[in-house]
């Protein structure tokens, strides 16, 4: 459950939106409570794309929903934390797994360590994109380009070709607290890149003429023996309508039922870093893709 405003809700929407197919798959149900009467239509939903959704749950008592958060949050005396982007997360026994104050949950994050998939998902389903939707098959090619430069070809240019050439706030925070990054010439060395590496189950969703997401289920060689697989989300823009789509942002973390992340993995346009509970390793040594 997340409390929020218009503007707070309309700048998660998009995050929310990505994962929808990962919350069926988890039997994640999202309730999104507005502090300021707002509806979903006014926070980017759309219903092109969307449908009947099956993730994302109308909150019909929202003074009921607002008074427990309040009870949940409380307040210093004198301070007021209403107008801050609050959630929590509960599991199916109703306990408390996470909760935040003040930003946006972390859902990728999140999914790897407690949102794991509840329905088997195949290294041969195929990717859900609607044929009639042009710019959807565009991206969906555009991360075929990628996954065949990241596990086959290892070529360095053609890798710098698909991102754009911005340093994404996502990788500088983990460089900033002193993380290491590990650029493409080293990720995309034969004994460093995760070769034969399949994905599947592709989505797509388009959020405007210029920004769009896609996710995936990635299958390491070794995933039909210990079920090791991992969901990754690409972020993608382009200038105008007219312009070539490029990658801004490539995350990964291990997404397997029955297991929890020990890690995750964020790639720009300079490299990727990793972030391990283990010892460290080389980038695609402890957590592939």
């Amino acid at each position: 459950a997340l409390r929020g405003n218009k503007d707070q809700f309309t700048e998660v929407m998009d995050m929310l939106c990505s994962l929808r197919r990962r919350f069926v798959q988890s039997q994640t149900l999202l309730v999104l409570v507005p502090t300021d009467g707002s509806t979903k239509e006014e926070w980017g939903w759309d219903d092109d794309q969307m449908g009947d959704s099956l993730w994302l749950a109308d909150a019909t008592n929202i003074g009921q929903f607002l008074d427990y958060f309040q009870d949940l949050l409380g307040s210093d005396e004198g301070v007021s934390n209403e107008d801050e982007l609050a959630w929590f997360a509960l599991n199916f026994k109703g306990r408390s797994i996470a909760s935040g104050l003040g930003e946006a949950p972390k859902i990728l994050e999140l999914m790897g360590q407690q949102l794991q998939p509840m329905e088997l998902i195949d290294d041969t389903d195929a990717a859900v994109v609607p044929a009639d939707m042009p710019v959807a098959n565009e991206i969906l090619e555009c991360q075929s380009k990628f996954y065949n430069v990241l596990t086959s070809t290892g070529d360095l240019e053609a890798m710098k070709a698909i991102f754009t050439d911005g340093k994404m706030q996502e990788v500088n925070e983990v460089i900033g607290a002193g993380g290491r990054i590990d650029g493409w010439v080293e990720c995309l060395k034969p004994d460093a890149r995760p070769a034969n590496m399949v994905i599947a189950d592709q989505d797509i969703f388009v959020s405007s003429p210029t920004l769009a997401y896609s996710t995936c289920v990635e299958f390491p060689p070794n995933s039909f023996i210990d079920g090791a697989t991992l969901l990754a989300s690409q972020r993608w823009v382009r200038e105008t309508a007219n312009d070539d789509w490029k990658l801004e942002l490539h995350q990964t973390i291990p997404w397997a039922a029955g297991t929890r992340a020990g890690g995750t993995l964020r790639c720009d346009c300079r490299g990727c870093v990793a972030l391990t509970s283990s010892q460290e390793k080389r980038t695609f040594g402890g957590l592939i893709g």
